[in-house]
């Protein structure tokens, strides 16, 4: 009897837990989102994110460090940022031969990178790929470390 007492009352505990765990678990607070890898960092809507890219600091045989840009495209023409949002596997395929050309060929070890010459190389290949002119590259953050060791 005292068995069967503890069965039903084991059977009922597991009934009224199945719904209150479908219900959040009585936890009051709201879930947040994830943050996605490409947040805007504006609400202008002329402004199309691109992911972090990154490259080596090749000298001779050796890597010396690595450099990170943080970036986005200004297209204030809407037909121009359609095809910027088409062709962004061409885009970030040649942003990343640019800063890899930077980084190899531009930049020096142990030097400040220079956002001009990386904006000048990037915006040069922002216009090849879209085939016009009127997209603007906008560097928000360059980042340099240096290899440890």
């Amino acid at each position: 009897m005292r068995f069967a007492r503890s069965f039903a009352f084991a059977v009922v505990l597991a009934a009224l837990a199945g719904p209150a765990m479908a219900s959040g678990g009585g936890n009051a607070a709201p879930e947040q989102a994830p943050a996605s890898r490409q947040e805007r960092l504006t609400s202008a809507e002329s402004f199309v994110p691109l992911p972090t890219l990154s490259a080596g600091v090749l000298q001779r045989s050796s890597t010396l460090g690595t450099i990170v840009v943080d970036m986005g495209i200004d297209v204030p023409d809407e037909a121009l940022r359609r095809r910027a949002q088409l062709n962004a596997p061409r885009l970030r395929d040649a942003l990343r031969t640019a800063l890899a050309t930077y980084a190899s060929t531009y930049y020096r070890d142990r030097t400040a990178p220079d956002p001009t010459v990386l904006t000048r190389i990037m915006q040069q290949q922002i216009d090849r790929v879209l085939g016009a002119q009127g997209a603007r590259v906008l560097l928000v953050n360059i980042i340099y470390q240096r290899r440890q060791g």
